[in-house]
């Protein structure tokens, strides 16, 4: 289900810049690699697939020196 609004934000997105008229060739071409790599980072560090699972966080050991 994350795809499908990842992907219509995305679809907004490029159709809105590009419905205004006031972004050249060049700024439309570059709106598109950032949206294609938003996407893809999504899908590689968001992992939309998987269930949320949160966890605690770790507790960190007194490797420091005392003042």
């Amino acid at each position: 289900m994350g795809w499908v609004f990842a992907s219509a934000f995305a679809v907004i997105s490029f159709l809105g810049l590009y419905l205004s008229g006031r972004c050249s060739r060049l700024a439309l071409e570059l709106a598109v690699v950032a949206i294609l790599t938003a996407l893809a980072g999504y899908g590689w560090q968001g992992s939309p697939d998987l269930s949320g699972q949160p966890t605690a966080p770790a507790m960190e050991t007194g490797t420091g020196s005392k003042l």
